[in-house]
């Protein structure tokens, strides 16, 4: 779809479309003055500080700082990317898009996303309705009823059965018109090296992965005792396909994001089985990993949904050297994008669906409550069985261990948020009561293996950097703050369209500091010579980006506060302001050059005559702006 047909669709969706009522269905509005106003979604709040503004078509919850129009809603509320809350909202609004890729009039092609998960969902019902009525599927029905899964949690997880055929799928698809080539790009089927199709899945209870949206996008099947074979895996997840990337879904969370908005955190498990009967207990804010560990892939797509997780270990030796081998690196992966990271490990041999199913769920909240934060786990893991008076060497290997963990996961003291450095400060006053050190002395040893870990870094080339690296680079920069004369641009750039020529003409791009206010710039100087005045909704409408939608939405409301200050005096006002803050940094760089001796005697007499000057001018009140 063209950048221009995209932007048709969004305006013909935004009109037929009204915010208040699209936001209705999820907050509980009322009418104030000419808004709307609600109790936010994002935050416990006592008193509604989520407005709505039905005649400019947005939102804004000033508290959050959250804020945009139909497709920024359902981005966040829904937990999409902007693709898909278009298409959600284009269904909505009976608006056809063209998709992505082809052009109007041109034939279907198989291998498209649509298409794909059509024949996932396809897959999903043969594999759910074999469960429920195939003879053959006897062994998986006695398997689920053995472990306690209900028929109601069969339905709704849709867990399903695959015959122990080698093209039992390969021939249910041909019936169905499905290609061998669409089921295997989707992983159903594999190619055999001597020619012909095998069906992935045989002998196996098959679990349906979905995406957020509820989408099959991957299925993982357990293979029965009766149909193992001597060199099968207990369990197969789907391959990597075009819908699916085990490194970056979750199971189970299109069934769990309302509970994790309710429980404020998200449980992550290692087995269906454990989120299947956790969900059928009660305990619905439950999601597993595919495969894999916790990683920096799913960081986005938790984000969505919550700042806080607790890991669930099972009692068993294995899971819990799995986690002590990756905790270094969750933290310093949680700590840079600011989740809190919990853990809780269950009593010695059990797993989260045995303790629930035999224990019920009040138990396992119970154990839940004595979660602990993942630097409190490993000072526990470090510490346990030392006793006061331990071997030196031992409890010097302890302290060593619980020091290079802070150090990866707070690289740099100014990375910290004050939460962070209180609890540093925490574990410092513990280890040295525990272990009899000065807390100086610890607080040396942790900046020689910050600045140690820093060097690393620098010498270590970009392309080489391991993901906690690289998360440790970009943490160690703090974030540019929005300056108020970046505010007051974009203010006249929203209100004051008739002086575009003569704000381009004075004010250009590298002047912006904050990059989403260069970004509505430069956005809005393309539109006017394009032969669009920019606006408010015009430029909502070319964007897709929330925090740019946010952000228009508070420059929005501000600027037309001040719709009665005479334009040309707040341009003349900017251009002032931009000349001053030049002349600072000119003052700051030839200070710090006399400082330092930089400057030969004349360059000294003609730079204290230039500071001398400008100071002056100042003080005359007659500081220059340009044109």
């Amino acid at each position: 779809m063209s950048l221009s047909s995209l932007q048709d669709a969004k305006e013909q969706i935004r009109q037929s479309i009204d915010i208040v009522d699209l936001i209705g269905a999820y907050v509980a509005l009322r009418r104030q003055g000419r808004g709307y106003v609600g109790l936010c979604p994002w935050h416990d709040d006592a008193r509604p500080s989520f407005q709505v503004n039905q005649e400019r078509q947005s939102f804004k919850c000033w508290v959050c700082d959250i804020g945009g129009d139909i497709f920024s809603f359902v981005m966040r509320a829904e937990g999409m990317e902007f693709r898909e809350a278009l298409e959600l909202l284009a269904e909505r609004a009976g608006v056809s898009l063209a998709p992505v890729g082809r052009a109007e009039g041109q034939a279907d092609n198989p291998f498209e996303r649509r298409n794909l998960l059509k024949a996932m969902a396809w897959a999903e019902d043969q594999f759910h309705q074999s469960l429920l009525r195939s003879p053959a599927a006897e062994p998986a029905r006695r398997y689920l009823a053995d472990r306690g899964i209900s028929g109601a949690s069969i339905a709704q997880f849709h867990i399903g059965f695959s015959p122990n055929e080698w093209d039992w799928m390969l021939k249910r698809g041909a019936a169905a018109n499905w290609q061998p080539a669409v089921l295997e790009r989707v992983g159903l089927i594999g190619k055999r090296d001597a020619g012909g199709y095998y069906d992935r899945f045989r002998g196996r209870l098959m679990f349906s992965i979905r995406d957020a949206r509820s989408r099959p996008i991957a299925f993982g099947g357990r293979v029965l005792p009766e149909f193992a074979r001597d060199n099968d895996a207990k369990y197969v997840n789907s391959p990597e396909t075009p819908l699916f990337n085990k490194s970056s879904e979750l199971y189970a969370l299109d069934a769990a994001r309302d509970a994790i908005a309710k429980e404020g955190g998200i449980l992550v498990m290692e087995g269906y089985t454990d989120v299947i009967m956790a969900h059928q207990h009660g305990v619905k804010h439950a999601v597993a990993v595919l495969g894999t560990a916790l990683g920096d892939k799913h960081v986005p797509l938790i984000r969505r949904f919550t700042d806080s997780i607790t890991l669930v270990l099972d009692g068993d030796a294995a899971g819990q050297n799995r986690t002590m081998g990756i905790l270094d690196n969750l933290l310093a992966l949680f700590v840079a994008h600011e989740i809190e990271l919990k853990i809780l490990s269950l009593p010695e041999g059990a797993d989260p669906c045995d303790v629930i199913r035999s224990h019920g769920s009040d138990e396992f909240r119970r154990l839940l409550a004595r979660s602990v934060d993942a630097l409190e786990h490993k000072i526990n893991a470090v510490t346990k069985g030392l006793a006061p008076g331990a071997a030196p060497h031992r409890s010097a290997q302890a302290v060593e261990a619980i020091l290079a963990t802070l150090a990866r996961a707070l690289p740099t003291a100014a990375s910290a948020s004050s939460a962070a450095l209180v609890r540093e400060q925490q574990v410092l006053v513990r280890i040295a009561r525990q272990f009899g050190l000065g807390e100086d002395t610890l607080r040396t040893r942790l900046k020689a293996l910050r600045q140690a870990a820093t060097s690393l870094l620098r010498s270590t080339p970009a392309s080489a950097r391991s993901p906690e690296q690289a998360i440790a680079s970009q943490s160690a920069a703090p974030p540019v703050k929005l300056s108020p004369w970046d505010r007051e641009l974009i203010e006249i750039v929203l209100c004051q369209g008739d002086i575009m020529d003569a704000l381009l003409e004075q004010v250009h791009e590298e002047d912006v500091e904050h990059p989403i206010a260069r970004r509505i710039y430069a956005l809005a100087a393309e539109m006017y010579h394009d032969g669009v005045t920019p606006n408010f909704a015009r430029l909502m409408n070319a964007t897709e980006d929330q925090a740019v939608a946010n952000f228009l939405v508070d420059c929005d409301e501000i600027g037309q506060r001040k719709s009665n200050v005479d334009a040309r005096q707040r341009f003349s006002d900017l251009l002032a302001d931009r000349e001053r803050r030049h002349t600072e940094a000119r003052h700051r760089m030839t200070v710090a050059e006399l400082k330092t001796n930089q400057l030969d005697s004349d360059q000294e007499d003609r730079a204290l005559v230039a500071l001398f000057n400008d100071l002056k001018r100042r003080q005359a009140g007659s500081a220059p702006t340009d044109g």
